[in-house]
């Protein structure tokens, strides 16, 4: 199996309470986009994750369950106004 390196672009940010936080900003493929982001100043950085080249096939599973909690949303509403 292969894998692929992705870098999540972060911000770190004062929230209204002062306390800092780190905020995801964008997601890149490119080492050089995610170290020119890093070198823009010390509030800025990435993390970077190796994941499974065949990702976008776990994302579309994701997006089938979705569909199906939707249908299932659909039919216990249809069931509830049968049984008025």
């Amino acid at each position: 199996m292969e894998f692929v390196h992705v870098f999540v672009l972060t911000h770190l940010s004062l929230d209204k309470n002062g306390d800092v936080k780190s905020r995801n900003v964008a997601v890149t493929f490119d080492l050089f986009e995610a170290e020119d982001h890093r070198n823009k100043g010390v509030e800025y950085d990435y993390d970077k994750f190796v994941v499974p080249s065949d990702w976008q096939g776990d994302a579309e599973v994701t997006t089938t369950v979705l569909a199906m909690r939707e249908f299932r949303e659909i039919v216990a509403l249809q069931i509830e106004e049968a049984l008025r």
